[in-house]
């Protein structure tokens, strides 16, 4: 892997992360993800009411991976995962926190938002952040167009700020903006 881990390790430190959780694959094998990174792979695993959503291997070019908080266990979570590793595959897409994606759908069933800000992973801290080898793994957080053009206006503290502020359930597939 180019980011100095391989894929076993860094399963390991995502079952570390969540000790005594099954780290179930989620198998996305559409899409051009695995021609770029063949050794991609996306996990779930259950925590409270929601799931979360991790990469193995997409670190491989581009030295990041992601996770995904999410209200549903289902696959679709995955092919987002996919999608952005493809993307930071390339070097002139590569993304790093304070980033703003546009899916161009839904991230998630009988949600409005469309768009995804790359941030560290506040709500997991730094032990999953700090991968082996280098490794960084970075939060997607499903934000709408409002919100996106906040903070490519104003910088990602300004939203965080008023998610704090307002409260906001960020499982809910359904919230309302906050701006």
């Amino acid at each position: 892997m180019g980011a100095g881990a391989g894929t076993a390790e860094l399963e390991e430190h995502l079952r570390g992360f969540w000790p005594g959780r099954e780290l179930e694959p989620v198998a996305w094998e559409d899409g051009p993800v695995l021609e770029r990174l063949p050794d991609f792979a996306a996990y779930r695993v259950a925590q409270g009411s929601g799931w979360n959503y991790a990469t193995v291997g997409a670190s491989a070019l581009g030295g990041l991976e992601f996770v995904l908080m999410a209200p549903s266990g289902t696959d679709d979570h995955a092919e987002t995962l996919a999608a952005v590793a493809h993307f930071n595959s390339f070097e002139e897409y590569r993304v790093d926190a304070g980033s703003v994606l546009h899916l161009g759908r839904p991230w998630t069933g009988g949600s409005r938002m469309e768009h995804l800000l790359v941030s560290p992973p506040y709500p997991y801290g730094p032990l999953l952040e700090q991968a082996p080898g280098g490794v960084r793994y970075l939060w997607l957080l499903p934000v709408h167009a409002a919100e996106a053009e906040l903070v490519l206006a104003e910088g990602p503290e300004a939203f965080e700020e008023l998610l704090e502020a307002e409260g906001v359930d960020i499982l809910a597939a359904d919230r309302p903006p906050v701006v």
